[in-house]
């Protein structure tokens, strides 16, 4: 009642989404009449009252650490309001977002099938050591396959150089590629695979990159400064292929005609089983959504004749989630968080249904959402889709300890 009364008819309402065992409870924390809270006093009001009512419900500390980081991420503006927009997800959980950037709390797993959701689904959060996802994983067909394979951008390929250089738990006699590298043809030469005599150009309508650089650089990748590279010991192996789409022509083969068919020919094996495909794409295909002849599902599609590629040389896939971008530069820059969102929403479903007993979700979204971005070196500004190294050093050690 004193924050209600504080707010002078002000207000501000938001309800977080808490699991407990496995049901999805819509939680309301505070409700007060208006959709603003006009200066920083009431803000705070209303934050105590809410933190006070949470100390006491079943399961406080989750639900603290819920309350915190929406309280950090919604801050008044320098004129002391804060704006907050309803946002639908699709369970049907409506939260609170300072839109443009922060899309709130959502909860795709809780639309994952439960077996499923139980089993091969969870989510990354460094603030209790990636408990969830220790315990998913750790328990599953996962743990100690002797091979594993990282396919990705820069933001995997940042994680995969701390796992590799830092936490990778076995001693390591063979090494071959680098992964640091100015040249951005590495891939095709690495597979060692002879390519086509004529290169064709990507299809913008099914979402094919490249985009840049390897659209006027045939047999070359879009993405700069990272290669692929293997190290192991001739028993077991961990690997980095630089494969930022879920679909491109970069690399073409006589055989092939993609850069995730010559992946899969690469990686063909005589015991998939003993093998694990970890993969992201998304940050680049969003580059090439330009035509609008691209069908609503284009992206989805691409990741599931992806995936259908690697499970042909992998018995074990794990998808890791779209992250939370910046948004700076937006017409340079064209990512865009509700692309990411619905993506997210739309893999996870299809990964579930197609490939329900060979394969494993990590959702990212909330931990990206909470870590702070990259500075960019020659300016005050933050960069747009990197963030600052614990959230690689944290996901890394989640790896370490199922490799």
């Amino acid at each position: 009642m004193a924050a209600q009364q504080g707010c002078s008819g002000s207000f501000l309402s938001f309800s977080m989404a808490v699991q407990q065992t496995d049901i999805m409870l819509s939680f309301p924390l505070i409700h007060v009449r208006s959709q603003r809270l006009r200066n920083l006093s009431a803000f705070m009001l209303v934050a105590s009252a809410a933190t006070l009512m949470l100390s006491s419900a079943p399961g406080s500390g989750n639900h603290l650490r819920r309350l915190s980081r929406f309280l950090s991420s919604t801050q008044p503006d320098v004129s002391g309001k804060v704006l907050v927009a309803p946002l639908e997800v699709s369970n049907g959980i409506t939260v609170s977002s300072d839109a443009p950037k922060k899309y709130g709390v959502k909860k795709f797993g809780s639309m994952l099938p439960e077996f499923y959701r139980q089993n091969n689904y969870c989510e990354i959060d460094s603030k209790d050591h990636n408990m969830q996802c220790r315990q998913v994983l750790g328990q599953s067909a996962l743990k100690s396959k002797p091979h594993w394979h990282f396919f990705g951008d820069s933001q995997m390929a940042t994680m995969v150089k701390v796992l590799s250089e830092h936490d990778y738990p076995y001693k390591v006699t063979i090494k071959r590629g680098n992964a640091r590298t100015d040249d951005r043809c590495e891939l095709g030469k690495y597979f060692n695979i002879k390519r086509s005599d004529v290169w064709i150009q990507p299809d913008e309508k099914r979402l094919q990159g490249p985009e840049r650089y390897g659209k006027d650089n045939p047999f070359c990748s879009d993405m700069k400064g990272w290669g692929p590279y293997m190290i192991g010991d001739g028993k077991r192996s961990l690997e980095f292929l630089n494969v930022e789409f879920a679909q491109d022509v970069e690399i073409q083969t006589a055989t092939t005609s993609t850069t995730q068919e010559a992946a899969a020919l690469y990686l063909k094996n005589d015991s998939k089983e003993d093998h694990v495909c970890v993969v992201n794409a998304g940050l680049h295909d969003q580059a090439v959504l330009k035509s609008p002849d691209t069908p609503q599902d284009q992206f989805v599609n691409n990741v599931k004749s992806y995936l259908k590629l690697l499970e042909s040389v992998c018995g074990n896939l794990v998808w890791v989630g779209i992250t939370e971008v910046q948004e700076v530069q937006p017409t340079r820059n064209l990512q865009r968080n509700a692309i990411s969102l619905k993506w997210n929403k739309q893999v996870y479903s299809m990964i579930a249904s197609t490939f329900p007993s060979s394969s494993f979700i990590i959702d990212v979204w909330d931990e990206s959402v909470a870590a702070p971005f990259k500075m960019l070196h020659k300016s005050n500004g933050k960069q747009n889709i990197h963030y600052e190294s614990p959230y690689y050093e944290s996901f890394a050690t989640l790896f370490a300890s199922l490799v």
